[in-house]
């Protein structure tokens, strides 16, 4: 510790009592050391120009690290932790890297108010001071500890987040991963090869990252529970759940994200919004992040948006033929309004995104207002929203207005002071463009009515309204009916779910005479629907059957997103609502689910014989009989443990325990291998490649049990690690 002594008082008598004393006064007066040893390393300590007099001490064995502790904590006045005794919260040791408190020999104990107390060996270091305070945000009161015990506390506490991370080693990412500027320089990139043999931590969240653009994700959800944290993607419409890290990791990744995402690391208090842009595979992704704190923690949301979706085409969204040709009428009309309407992710921007595509050209000058811009298109002009800098919709439509616009894509109709200037400018020569958030196309117009527009102004502006939906489009895998129709199979390249993408199914509702007198007569929706059905117009579930007909998605997933049209139909409408309700909210799986086992053998006989004992301990117990089979059964049914041959036709057990490994999804299940092929090598190669457990055939009944509950015991422990 440092001899310097602290600046005087303001009066002498305090001086006198307030000097505070060196470190080697007191060991002498408390017969630490003599006068002579610290005599010796006063001049070594000159000698060398430097260093700390207690290490000094130390090195000579003329003190111990407690004895120094002690003193330094009577100087300074300040605690003493034992760190044998001491235990660090998860949310605390967070708030600090392993990289700040490595090199600083500090270490976060516990938080009170906005003051976060931090365990040193050097207490009297500012610079480490000042640098866990500006990474935390916090008020620092050092507490002194030996440094020794400091180091060896720092492995102890950071190991159990190391041995959380150990377990994604083996994650294999193809794609190359990096984040760019938001200019996409390549200043500053961040490349994963760069990173993930060094910083298991960030090679976690890019192989998420990664693994959710191959999967098809539109959306990435962390989200902290009680003892672990859940991650999902949401693909093609539907969430889907992936694996639950360890608890202790949840920090760590969330902080990482933030960082990637230029968001504050030390506010967790409040919901903050960012967004990064990556690279993956050669192709550029745009991600908005929010996080919003909860119960259980900060919950993290990533919207993944592909910047190639800016190039789609109308003819790729799914339109039936005669109502691509409608619609693309209507978009060569020289002036009027076409509204695009439907839930939040029912493809609304997608669509307008696809009509702005169809529609640009040299001659034609196209102005957007957005919030946000999703996509950037080139050779139109797109204006960001922003309620600060006060730009809202109105603000800017106004602008553009004054931009000698051809074309006006408004990114949606909010209010009434928007609407307003919307229909002006539909009724003074320009194509305007927009969304509304309503069910179906006749429910929009008589929206616009109640929001104040005048129902004439509305009925001589408005050109058509598209209401749309977006269904799970079947895979390559599907198997055709004879009446042309075709039912979901699975396979890996859908991950088993029988569908991969979605298209939309429409209801294009054209403004006609017909239709124009319903509006201007003030008829309800179910009035303006009849009348717009009499003049050709088709209902999204009818669109959906047409679809169903060419083989291109099922009856069931069209009742998923959209009811059958005989709403009084009480049997059709139970029908429906069954079909929307997943399967893991049934009154059936609501009690505890059995330790599902899956046994891979090729052997008939044997697969009976493992499914009669682990039938016998109560393990729900599946079966297949080669590595392909597997893999689909790991998919459809989640098993809890695999217990797998090595040796199999088709796919062996090391080429599935490959595939198994490399996928987020399956890389936590643990896998048993249960074999005639009695080899070091082999056992060595199967471990390396992830296995849990390597057993000989054949085996007895106790000892197969028994390793088999040591491998579900292991994989819990690795799941709810605090």
């Amino acid at each position: 510790m440092s001899e310097a002594a602290p600046p005087d008082s303001q009066t002498g008598s305090t001086r006198a009592k307030s000097r505070r004393r060196f470190v080697g006064e007191m060991l002498v007066d408390q017969g630490v050391i003599t006068q002579q040893q610290l005599t010796e390393v006063l001049a070594r300590q000159k000698t060398e120009k430097g260093g700390r007099i207690g290490r000094l001490l130390v090195d000579l064995g003329y003190a111990t690290e407690a004895q120094i502790c002690e003193v330094v904590a009577e100087q300074l006045n300040i605690p003493a932790a034992d760190l044998v005794a001491v235990d660090i919260p998860n949310e605390v040791l967070n708030r600090v890297t392993k990289e700040l408190a490595t090199k600083y020999l500090c270490l976060p104990w516990f938080v009170e108010g906005r003051e976060l107390y931090l365990i040193m060996a050097d207490p009297t270091n500012v610079t480490a001071a000042d640098a866990v305070a500006f990474h935390t945000g916090l008020k620092i009161r050092p507490v002194v500890a030996p440094e020794t015990e400091v180091a060896e506390a720092i492995v102890k506490f950071y190991a159990a987040e190391e041995s959380s991370l150990a377990q994604f080693d083996s994650i294999d990412l193809a794609d190359q991963l990096s984040v760019v500027s938001d200019a996409e320089s390549e200043t500053g990139e961040e490349t994963l090869e760069q990173t993930a043999q060094t910083v298991p931590l960030v090679k976690l969240v890019n192989a998420v990252i990664a693994d959710a653009t191959r999967a098809g994700a539109s959306d990435i959800h962390i989200e902290p529970q009680e003892k672990g944290v859940n991650l999902r993607y949401r693909v093609d419409g539907l969430l889907r759940h992936i694996m639950t890290m360890p608890k202790r990791v949840q920090g760590k990744v969330i902080s990482r994200i933030k960082v990637m995402s230029h968001m504050d690391i030390s506010e967790r208090r409040k919901p903050q919004d960012g967004r990064t842009f990556v690279r993956i595979g050669g192709k550029n992704y745009d991600l908005r992040v929010s996080t919003l704190p909860t119960a259980e923690g900060e919950k993290c949301v990533m919207r993944i948006l592909v910047q190639d979706r800016a190039k789609v085409a109308l003819p790729d969204l799914g339109f039936e033929p005669d109502v691509l040709a409608s619609f693309q009428e209507m978009l060569e009309r020289p002036q009027g309004m076409i509204l695009v309407t439907g839930p939040t992710g029912s493809g609304k921007t997608s669509t307008l995104y696809a009509a702005l595509n169809f529609l640009r050209d040299e001659a034609t000058n196209i102005v957007t207002v957005e919030d946000p811009i999703e996509y950037r298109l080139s050779g139109i002009s797109q204006v960001a929203v922003s309620d600060k800098a006060g730009l809202t919709f109105a603000a800017g439509l106004r602008s553009i207005l004054r931009q000698d616009p051809d074309i006006v894509m408004v990114g949606e109709i909010r209010d009434l002071e928007t609407a307003h200037v919307a229909f002006q400018a539909a009724q003074t020569g320009h194509l305007v463009l927009s969304t509304l958030h309503t069910n179906d196309a006749p429910s929009a117009i008589t929206r616009l009515v109640e929001m104040g527009i005048p129902a004439y102004v509305v009925s001589s502006s408005v050109l058509a309204v598209q209401a749309q939906r977006l269904v799970r489009r079947l895979c390559e895998c599907k198997v055709v009916r004879d009446d042309g129709t075709a039912t979901s199979k699975g396979c890996e390249a859908c991950r088993f779910t029988g569908f991969k993408g979605r298209m939309g199914v429409y209801e294009l509702m054209r403004v006609t005479p017909r239709v124009r007198s319903v509006l201007i007569a003030r008829g309800s929706d179910d009035v303006v629907r009849r009348a717009a059905q009499a003049t050709g117009m088709r209902s999204m579930y009818k669109d959906g059957l047409r679809k169903v007909a060419r083989g291109l998605t099922t009856e069931e997933e069209v009742r998923r997103v959209v009811p059958p049209d005989e709403v009084d139909d009480t049997e059709a409408a139970a029908e429906a609502v069954a079909v929307a309700i997943p399967a893991s909210l049934s009154p059936d799986t609501a009690s505890e689910k059995p330790v599902r086992v899956l046994v891979v053998d090729d052997d008939p006989a044997l697969l009976e014989v493992l499914r009669e004992i682990l039938e016998g301990e109560r393990y729900a117990v599946s079966t297949a009989s080669n590595g392909v089979d597997a893999l689909a059964s790991v998919y459809l049914e989640r098993p809890d443990l695999i217990l797998t041959d090595l040796k199999m036709p088709g796919m062996d057990g090391l080429e599935l325990l490959k595939r198994l490994r490399h996928d987020l999804s399956t890389c936590q299940i643990p896998v048993v291998f249960l074999t005639m092929v009695e080899s070091l090598d082999a056992e060595a190669h199967a471990l390396d490649l992830g296995a849990d457990d390597y057993i000989s055939k054949p085996v007895q009944k106790g000892r197969l049990l028994s390793r088999v509950r040591r491998a579900l015991f292991r994989a819990h422990l690795m799941r709810s690690a605090p």
